[in-house]
């Protein structure tokens, strides 16, 4: 019985997570659209509904490849590229050695991460950025690592709390939630690590996200 309310619980997150992400695609639309800019919009509307064919072939499915998760992440950022033009930039390395059809992870699971990065750690900075989306395999784990050069967490609280920010970093809060019920439910032995970074001076430079799952035997 208890599984079976985890089970339930973990797809009611996956049902929140989905609204969420494209209320805020839908939003980078409209914006285009306020601007006349009609070749961009068309642009981001094409690759908004790869991302919608994405996230449908996911939606009723408790894990996919990490290929295709990756997948859907380089077609955020993409889209997110789009919209703040020259606001930031971004790269993606996945190591050769590296099958990510081989391995599975909870849908939707990473970009909320990349969304937290852009939103909340370059926008804020006005001066540009840049987002880093590594995949690389250490002692036998598989790690995904988001990686920015954003004001930091602790500016960006700040942040929030003087200004009301509206953008919402509920996303962030969900996958947490949803990795801790992965762990109950499949044995998976995911962890996730974040890092602020500082530099000599103890000022922020950013922050690191790592999710780490552990291959499959």
């Amino acid at each position: 019985m208890k599984i079976e309310l985890l089970e339930l619980e973990a797809k009611a997150l996956r049902a929140q997570m989905n609204p969420h992400f494209i209320f805020n695609c839908l939003n980078s639309i409209k914006s285009l659209i306020q601007q006349h800019d009609e070749e961009k919009s068309v642009s981001y509307l094409t690759t908004f509904s790869k991302l919608i064919r994405n996230l449908f072939n996911s939606a009723d499915k408790k894990e996919i490849s990490l290929y295709d998760e990756i997948e859907t992440c380089k077609l955020y950022l993409q889209l997110e590229a789009m919209r703040f033009d020259t606001k930031f930039s971004y790269a993606v390395l996945i190591y050769e050695t590296i099958d990510l059809k081989s391995i599975q992870v909870p849908a939707l699971i990473i970009q909320p991460f990349i969304e937290n990065a852009i939103w909340h750690g370059i926008v804020p900075r006005n001066t540009g950025g840049k987002v880093s989306l590594n995949v690389l395999r250490k002692d036998g784990v598989i790690q995904v690592v988001i990686d920015d050069d954003g004001i930091g967490r602790e500016a960006s609280q700040q942040n929030k709390s003087a200004s009301g920010l509206a953008h919402q970093s509920k996303g962030v809060n969900l996958t947490q939630t949803r990795l801790e019920l992965n762990n109950l439910l499949q044995q998976r032995q995911a962890e996730l690590e974040i890092i602020d970074k500082k530099d000599e001076h103890g000022l922020a430079t950013g922050t690191t996200v790592i999710l780490s799952f552990k291959e499959s035997e």
